[in-house]
């Protein structure tokens, strides 16, 4: 679908320069007010994944302009959220970026991400498909300094590929509020850690229309075993901003 464009004032903050020129703002959450804008987002995955399950109710807005994304224990399960903008907003090309913190518990995971409505499609490959493209997840566990950028295609069956991980280097103190982007073009892929490149590439590249996706995972495989002693822990995002070039872009 083809959103509304937004533009200029942020009743919370300006935009910060961006890393790359020549863009306008053509979508955004600012994360005001006290309820998930239904009009943006779906939770998405409810139910069990990996070593957590997906509720509703792991994701709420603070008030003071952020969504938080809790992980948790309850009795005997952990709980934890994710929301995308599937059958709401897709769009293809443009600049990405979401500003955010992120959680210090081992075991869990907060990602940024692009998804394909045809990644399970084996024939063709990302220009045909799309891709899973991770713009950042971070991995407690083991790299505190770097965020990950990865690529999946091919389903998630026998013909899954992988291209990366790439690490990006935390530019801010890792307590702190950090920004990451992505310039998706017809021809290459850019990510931003802090507003600094942290890779560039030229192939693999998707090219048809892909939605966004914010979650926190728990997957011991990916990030380790769960330290409850850590729980509950936080996913905080401040923004998520699409950016389209000034002499217009396909949708």
């Amino acid at each position: 679908m083809i959103a509304l464009v937004f533009a200029g004032f942020f009743n919370k903050k300006q935009a910060d320069s961006l890393p790359v020129n020549g863009y306008t703002l053509y979508w955004n959450d600012e994360f005001n007010g006290h309820t998930l804008d239904a009009s943006k987002w779906n939770h998405r995955g409810l139910g069990k994944r990996d070593e957590a399950y997906i509720s509703k109710d792991a994701v709420t807005l603070d008030g003071k302009g952020c969504l938080v994304i809790e992980v948790s224990k309850r009795q005997d399960s952990i709980f934890t959220g994710m929301i995308g903008t599937e059958n709401i907003f897709t769009t293809r090309y443009g600049y990405f970026e979401c500003r955010a913190s992120l959680t210090s518990t081992p075991g869990t995971f907060p990602s940024f991400w692009l998804q394909s409505p045809q990644i399970n499609m084996v024939n063709g490959g990302p220009s045909v498909n799309g891709a899973e493209i991770d713009i950042f997840e971070y991995f407690p566990h083991t790299k505190t300094d770097s965020v990950a950028h990865t690529l999946h295609y091919g389903g998630y069956g026998s013909g899954h590929r992988v291209a990366g991980p790439v690490w990006g280097a935390l530019k801010k103190p890792i307590d702190s509020f950090h920004t990451f982007g992505l310039e998706w073009t017809p021809d290459s892929y850019k990510t931003f850690v802090d507003g600094i490149q942290t890779f560039s590439g030229n192939q693999l590249i998707s090219g048809v229309p892909e939605f966004m996706v914010l979650s926190l995972a728990v997957n011991a495989s990916a990030a380790g075993p769960l330290k409850l002693s850590g729980l509950p822990d936080h996913f905080m995002v401040d923004y998520v901003r699409v950016y389209k070039k000034k002499t217009g872009s396909e949708k």
